[in-house]
């Protein structure tokens, strides 16, 4: 069985919700399964807030080449507090990540593009994706998506209903 090196949520994460469970997904920005996994943690939080969603970089550089760009420029995004609407937007999009979308995304979402730039350059928004990279592969993680409620591997599926089942399982004990 494969843990999560705790912390589970760590103070750089970033995370939306505040009490319950906590569920981590290592993701990639242009990987279709990634997609699907974050679609269906999205429809759950619509519907229910009782759990904490944390999401970690895992792009996959050698299948998709625009995977750590796009997990640069949403780590700078974070920067100007838009990290989860960057982060909507390159899974909406998720067919056209090269530079210039990245840019062309920020300014439609009210980003300032200059200080964008300036922070891709900054190898500090780098480290933070590295340190993602680290933490998956010393939970044993080799591949996005991957999901851990409460720390352990979820082999599940992402429908919303089947999360809200083993979150639930979780809160329960």
């Amino acid at each position: 069985m494969l843990t999560l090196t705790p912390p589970f949520i760590r103070s750089y994460d970033h995370h939306v919700g505040t009490e319950g469970p906590v569920l981590v997904l290592f993701g990639d920005y242009e990987d279709p399964a990634s997609a699907t996994a974050h679609a269906g943690i999205t429809a759950l939080r619509e519907r229910w807030d009782g759990f904490v969603y944390a999401w970690r970089h895992l792009p996959m550089a050698e299948e998709h080449p625009n995977a750590n760009g796009a997990a640069l420029a949403a780590e700078c995004a974070g920067v100007q507090d838009a990290f989860w609407a960057f982060h909507h937007v390159l899974f909406a999009r998720q067919d056209a990540l090269g530079v210039p979308d990245l840019l062309n995304y920020a300014a439609q979402i009210g980003l300032d593009v200059a200080t964008l730039m300036e922070n891709m350059m900054d190898e500090r928004h780098a480290d933070r994706i590295v340190d993602n990279i680290r933490s998956a592969v010393d939970s044993g993680v080799r591949h996005a998506p991957a999901i851990f409620i409460e720390g352990v591997r979820w082999e599940g599926g992402t429908e919303p209903e089947a999360l809200e089942g083993a979150l639930r399982a979780a809160l329960a004990g």
